[in-house]
């Protein structure tokens, strides 16, 4: 029996699921998400000076925003990848899951994930593949798989 295996290939803006489908481990298309915002930079994302805020003592001072504009947008991909990832287990459409993205993505995706669906990954690969067509990605992933 052929375990079934999504292979997911991600970087901060876009990711592409894939299904590893029959013998000879061609892939199958799942989804493609994409989140221009990711992309934007934080100028275009809100304001690029920070707020202010009276002190009691009537003197102004400004505020430090928590986290870049940025940084939340990648994290609100993360965060929509990871409900796939659950959405598809919970579908049973997977048993087995390989993640391929750049580390500080993959860091982030990681934590998002629920212990379920991280209890599925049989590999995470710190590569950015994404740029690459299907048959280079899965070329170099299976060789990345093989070396280790």
């Amino acid at each position: 029996m052929n375990t079934r295996t999504w292979i997911v290939l991600a970087d901060a803006a876009s990711a592409r699921l894939y299904e590893a489908a029959g013998p000879h481990g061609n892939w199958a298309l799942v989804a493609e998400l994409q989140h221009p915002a990711s992309r934007a930079r934080d100028s275009e994302l809100g304001t690029d000076k920070p707020g202010r805020v009276k002190q009691s003592k009537g003197s102004r001072s400004a505020m430090e925003p928590p986290t870049p504009p940025k940084k939340v947008e990648v994290k609100k991909f993360a965060r929509q990848l990871a409900k796939a990832l659950e959405d598809g287990l919970l579908k049973e459409a997977y048993e087995r899951l390989i993640l391929v993205a750049p580390s500080a993505f993959l860091g982030l995706l990681r934590s998002e994930l629920s212990d379920r669906v991280r209890g599925r990954i049989a590999a995470l690969v710190d590569k950015d593949y994404l740029h690459l067509d299907q048959r280079q990605a899965r070329e170099r992933l299976e060789a990345q798989l093989h070396a280790t």
